[in-house]
């Protein structure tokens, strides 16, 4: 069905469908049906038909100046004021985010929003009813779909604002006549086909700059808080008008009317971007991240997430979206569930593109854990260390897995599962060779049923598994009884060796903690006595050794017998030689 834009004047303008009662919106009188008089037409007749009470054949003769009812003049045009018809409701079929509702008191279908007070605001609900002069504000990260009477759906995007202007029926249950402001942000309307019968049928959304009227047709209204207006039509067709010469609209085909009501010329919509390399999975629980394409002639786009709860494959249930121009666009706070994503590019004009959807699955909980130890591309001693993570609120126990580095975990060497602690023995890794690896671990929580649900795994992390040094053996220099001079041992270059000497087999209070580079260390700064001494080599890689076993050793210059026996003093202090 071909559609047809008529200027309205400095308010905007209208598009207009062909029917057999022509529309005429926005005149002085308010907005009318007008029906050109045919041979037997009575004024009784046309408020039956109009307004679904012939009783009411005197407001038609009061609003047309009809000297006598009982003589129409065929060929002659009547005008039905869309005020006088019967009163229509819409029913909110989905909501998402604190979507406002505002009813104006008083309010007239002819008479401007700003005109008539309103109530305070409340919160939209599923289910709930809308009356003709209701305003809905849709927030950021916002959605709202509403049905109207005659099964057309209209989905109001995140940051809009819309009002119910007028929704009248003609007749009882005739055609209804819709019309939508839409002040701010963007309307995607799914109108239903009418039969030949009902080809009076009026659907309208106005904008500060345009107005669109289609039937049996889907298609996008745009408007931003300059003013601007873009629409673009996916089915059906629309003639443009703005003055002369009208412009016709075909199915992929968009047209962008400036602040000031100069229409441009009709555009082919940008293609369906390419999003072939979209994840079918997503699991980060801080948001879904999606990589934008690249599109020649594209300067940002609008992605939508809408839930996905049975076969049906809509929009009609979005829980986010937005516009975005970086790559890439990330849709916080998704819930886990099956998803339909939808994107469009939009051109330098506005007007956006034809659409691309992508199935799309979000299990992002239990969240993974934390990783503690080893810190990322850290070299490992085999059985020195073992893998720890963080413990997460819900989860009930975790999994940990092990593969060869460049691996994608298909066929993981170590695959521990319901651990209760998240945590891998240092044992358990030991069993693999040296080399280098990658670790990840997941949270795992019990569901109220008993049934088990696994989360995400974390990122994989990278380690090297190597030998780690060995203790050395220590030699102490010095003869007996003369106190140990210098220790000594076996070292390799570009190893360092920690030592530790305490005056107790403990070392609970060590008088020297110190890193050397020689293998060698002498006593000779300490003050004479007994003493106990431990030491750990660290190779090139940073893998320490395990402590040595104490040793003990003595300082000074003492007076022995000749079997080594330190002699003493009456008072038991030993004797040093001077």
């Amino acid at each position: 069905m071909q559609v047809v834009l008529a200027c309205t004047g400095a308010a905007g303008m209208v598009l207009a469908g062909q029917a057999t009662a022509q529309i005429r919106p926005a005149s002085p009188k308010g907005d009318v049906l007008e029906h050109r008089v045919t041979t037997g037409d009575t004024l009784e007749q046309l408020a039956a038909r109009y307004l679904g009470d012939h009783t009411r054949w005197t407001a038609l003769q009061s609003h047309n100046r009809v000297q006598d009812p009982l003589r129409l003049r065929p060929g002659s045009m009547l005008e039905i004021p869309t005020r006088l018809l019967r009163a229509a409701a819409a029913s909110v079929e989905f909501v998402q985010g604190d979507v406002r509702s505002t009813r104006s008191l008083n309010h007239l279908a002819d008479t401007q929003a700003a005109a008539s007070p309103a109530a305070d605001s409340q919160p939209v609900q599923k289910g709930q009813l809308l009356q003709e002069g209701d305003s809905l504000k849709v927030p950021a990260n916002g959605f709202v779909s509403v049905r109207l009477a005659d099964g057309s759906l209209v989905r109001v995007q995140s940051e809009s604002d819309v009002q119910l202007r007028q929704m009248r029926r003609k007749g009882r249950a005739g055609s209804l006549q819709s019309v939508l402001d839409l002040r701010e942000g963007g309307v995607e309307a799914s109108v239903t086909q009418q039969a030949q019968s009902e080809r009076e049928r009026r659907f309208e959304i106005r904008t500060p700059a345009a107005s669109t009227s289609v039937r049996g047709t889907q298609f996008l209204v745009l408007t931003d808080a300059q003013g601007q207006t873009a629409a673009a039509v996916d089915e059906g067709s629309v003639a443009v008008q703005s003055g002369q010469p009208s412009t016709l609209l075909k199915p992929g085909q968009g047209v962008a009317v400036s602040a000031d009501g100069r229409l441009g010329k009709a555009t082919k919509m940008l293609p369906a971007p390419d999003i072939t390399f979209w994840p079918a999975l997503a699991e980060d629980a801080s948001w879904v991240s999606l990589p934008l394409p690249t599109m020649a002639g594209a300067v940002r786009y609008q992605i939508q997430l809408a839930e996905q709860k049975d076969a049906k494959k809509d929009l009609n249930q979005v829980v986010r979206g937005g516009i975005f121009q970086q790559s890439p666009a990330r849709l916080t706070g998704v819930a886990d569930g099956d998803y339909l994503v939808s994107i469009r590019a939009i051109d330098a004009n506005g007007i956006p593109g034809a659409r691309s959807t992508h199935n799309l699955r979000v299990k992002a909980t239990p969240v993974p854990p934390l990783y503690e130890s080893p810190e990322p591309d850290a070299v490992v001693g085999l059985g020195q260390r073992g893998l720890e993570c963080t413990k997460v609120n819900q989860a009930s126990a975790y999994r940990i897995q092990v593969a060869p580095a460049g691996s994608d975990f298909a066929q993981p060497l170590i695959d521990a599962n319901l651990l209760q602690d998240c945590s891998l023995a240092a044992q358990t890794l030991a069993q693999l060779p040296v080399g280098n690896y990658l670790w990840r671990a997941a949270s795992i929580r019990t569901l109220a049923d008993g049934k088990l649900d696994p989360g995400p795994f974390a990122p994989a992390q990278r380690m090297k598994l190597a030998e780690a040094p060995r203790s050395p053996e220590l030699q102490l220099d010095g003869a007996a009884g003369e106190g140990s001079r210098n220790i000594r041992w076996a070292g390799e270059e570009g190893h360092r060796y920690h030592i530790v000497v305490a005056q107790d087999a403990g070392f609970a209070q060590p008088v020297v903690d110190t890193w050397l580079t020689e293998p060698q260390w002498a006593t000779q700064n300490l003050a004479p006595g007994h003493y106990y001494l431990q030491m750990q080599v660290e190779d090139r890689n940073g893998l320490r050794s395990n402590f040595t076993p104490a040793r003990q050793f003595q300082t000074g210059n003492w007076v022995t017998t000749g079997d080594g026996q330190t002699l003493s003093s009456g008072d038991g202090v030993r004797l040093m030689r001077q």
